[in-house]
C-alpha cells in the first residue's frame, strides 16, 4: 500500500534573507524591462498588426509576472 504524504499547510509568511529579497526585486525590475523592450508604450494611436498583438500579449505576461513578484515582495516586507 503506497504511503501518502500529509498535505502541506499554507504558510502565512515567509522569511527571506535580505540578499534573496533584493535579488527578487532585481528580478522584478528585469521583468519590467523585458516587457518594455517587447512592447514599448506607443504614443500614437495606429492600427496594430498581428505581430504587434502577439508582442503586446507577451509583454502583458511579463508585466503580470512582475506584478506577482512585486505583490509577494510587499507581503514579505510587511511581515
Amino acid at each position: 500500500m503506497p504511503r501518502r504524504t500529509a498535505p502541506a499547510t499554507r504558510a502565512d509568511y515567509v522569511l527571506l534573507p535580505a540578499d534573496a529579497y533584493h535579488g527578487l526585486q532585481a528580478f522584478r525590475d528585469e521583468l519590467i524591462g523585458i516587457a518594455q523592450t517587447i512592447d514599448p508604450a506607443a504614443s500614437s494611436l495606429e492600427i496594430r498588426k498581428p505581430e504587434q498583438s502577439r508582442r503586446r500579449a507577451l509583454a502583458r505576461v511579463f508585466r503580470l509576472w512582475a506584478d506577482q513578484v512585486h505583490g509577494n515582495l510587499e507581503t514579505i516586507r510587511s511581515d
